[in-house]
């Protein structure tokens, strides 16, 4: 929330004596030029600056708005009427000092009727929007009035097609320094005057401040009206003292949004002082000096050294009171929270806290103990695993320690260390399939690749040429991978004596894996024929031929 306080009469009303002083003096320095300008007296630089003089005001204006109305659609539709009195302005200065061409001056001035006409509608809309909440948004059927609004903007920037608005001697430079009226500008106009005493109205009706200020808004609303009729007569002496239309209607506008402002019709974050005072929450606003400014009902009585203790952190004041601190415009806000219930709480909790975290400690240590247990359970029925499904390869292992031990000629020696290599590599590798077994029932073909290529690395000790080409990247059961390592081990395993030359290609199909294993040895792998999709041999070599489906069985 933000607070914008008045203190006696105080700081916010000072502030707006000197914005209304400021703005004044402005007013009469940009009369002045005018005036001036009359007698030509510096006629261009004078008008030049009474017109950002003007410009600066509304730009003001509607930044001051920006901050100080709440309610999201207000503030946005009066920001809108300062956009457009800028707008006119802008137009209006165009037309007189940039701009020297009769028809285009004559758009310019049409042009004059946009703020003319929406200035009114929004205030309308402003009207509606006041004592909703900050996310309202206007009904659909509000927007209806735009349609009139923006029909009779048309029928002003099309009247020379028509001259239903303004109208103009035959055989004369059409311009607004000689025209008529007709029925077309009184309905315009009309529309105008009726869409201010709506918004009035409205406003008035939802009012919630004092009655008696309420007068203002409307004398200033019946001056513009007085006004823009007076101008239209082509009264010399108001051309003289306010022949300047967007000036003088530009002012009323805004005072009479800013009018209805200060008399309450468009509430304001203001008045926020005696709410906090009335408070019971014993809460304080200092300065940045930490002088207190505002104080709720029964306010601490808080030391310089307290509150800058509070800003860096929340203060203890006691055992069950805390001093809370937040930085706001212009200084800090300083709160107390009863904390009563929650020290209770806490001296509970510190009488709980050494049995609970003893508690604690021994299920982490349960937890601990059963885990390493099951642990080893898991890795001694693995190792018994690994051990029952590799049992043949091991007491052949055994026998060929034996036989190596005992060998004494170089030659049998490497060739049975050759042969250990082998065995030894089957066992590691499928040790590593039993146990991505446990955890997946697929595996990549990578993985078998990987176990096939170390057995071959190790199979070279032997003298034989040994090639594997197994793509990667393909899905199959672990099941199936240990079949087929298997699978070869037992064809090493038998031709491994006279073992010359092995090959091995898998060729990848959409749903299945073909791999041709070809085996150059004297020794027969004829018992494999029933293992195999085919079985041949040739030239002295045998061809076998295995078939799996991806992520499947062997088919």
């Amino acid at each position: 929330m933000r607070f914008i306080f008045r203190k006696e009469g105080s700081c916010m009303t000072k502030q707006n004596q000197k914005a209304g002083a400021l703005s004044a003096t402005l007013v009469i320095c940009a009369i002045l030029a005018r005036i001036l300008g009359k007698f030509n007296v510096l006629l261009v630089p004078l008008a030049l600056v009474r017109t950002m003089i003007y410009i600066g005001l509304y730009i003001g204006w509607g930044l001051s708005v920006s901050h100080r109305i709440l309610q999201t659609q207000v503030r946005r539709y009066m920001i809108g009427v300062s956009f457009l009195t800028v707008f006119w302005f802008v137009v209006r200065s165009v037309k007189y000092f940039f701009v020297t061409d009769p028809v285009v001056i004559r758009y310019l001035w049409y042009w004059y009727y946009c703020p003319m006409l929406l200035i009114p509608l929004l205030s309308v809309f402003v009207a509606m929007s006041l004592g909703k909440p900050e996310n309202y948004r206007l009904p659909k059927w509000a927007r209806l009035l735009y349609v009139p609004t923006l029909f009779f903007l048309l029928l002003v920037l099309t009247n020379d097609l028509h001259q239903l608005v303004f109208s103009f001697p035959a055989g004369s430079v059409w311009s607004d320094a000689d025209n008529g009226y007709a029925y077309g500008y009184y309905l315009v106009m009309g529309w105008i005057i009726a869409c201010a005493l709506t918004a009035f109205m409205i406003m008035l009706i939802k009012c919630r401040g004092a009655q008696r200020r309420k007068y203002l808004p409307a004398l200033l609303l019946s001056c513009s009206i007085i006004y823009a009729f007076i101008y239209a007569s082509g009264a010399r002496w108001m051309q003289v003292i306010g022949g300047d239309l967007t000036a003088a209607q530009c002012l009323m506008f805004i005072a009479i949004l800013e009018s209805c402002i200060q008399c309450g019709l468009i509430q304001t974050n203001t008045g926020y002082d005696e709410i906090f005072k009335a408070g019971t929450f014993r809460a304080q606003i200092t300065d940045h000096d930490h002088k207190v400014c505002y104080a709720s009902a029964d306010p601490p009585v808080l030391s310089a050294q307290v509150m800058c203790a509070a800003d860096r952190g929340p203060f203890s004041l006691d055992k069950h009171t805390l001093l809370k601190s937040c930085p706001i415009k212009g200084g800090h806000v300083y709160w107390q929270e009863d904390i009563t219930e929650i020290t209770a709480l806490l001296e509970k909790l510190e009488e709980n806290r050494e049995a609970i975290a003893e508690s604690n400690h021994l299920a982490q240590e349960n937890y601990r103990v059963r885990l390493e247990i099951h642990t080893l359970r898991e890795k001694n029925r693995l190792y018994d695993l690994l051990q029952k499904e590799t049992a043949r390869q091991i007491r052949l292992l055994n026998d060929l320690f034996s036989r190596y031990n005992e060998e004494e000629h170089p030659k049998e020696r490497r060739r049975l260390l050759a042969k250990i290599t082998v065995i030894g590599a089957y066992i590691k590798r499928k040790g590593n399939l039993l146990f991505i077994r446990e955890k997946t029932e697929t595996t990549d073909t990578t993985e078998l690749a990987l176990c096939i290529e170390e057995s071959f690395a190790n199979l070279k000790l032997t003298g034989a040429e040994c090639e594997a080409d197994i793509p990667g990247g393909s899905k199959i059961s672990t099941r199936d991978a240990i079949l087929i390592y298997d699978f070869l081990e037992e064809v090493m395993e038998t031709a491994i004596d006279d073992l010359r030359f092995v090959w091995l290609k898998a060729r990848i199909l959409t749903d299945s894996i073909i791999l041709r294993l070809e085996v150059e040895c004297e020794s027969s792998l004829a018992d494999f024929q029933n293992i195999c999709e085919s079985c041949s041999f040739e030239d002295g070599v045998w061809c076998l031929i295995l078939r799996i489906r991806k992520a499947g069985g062997q088919t």
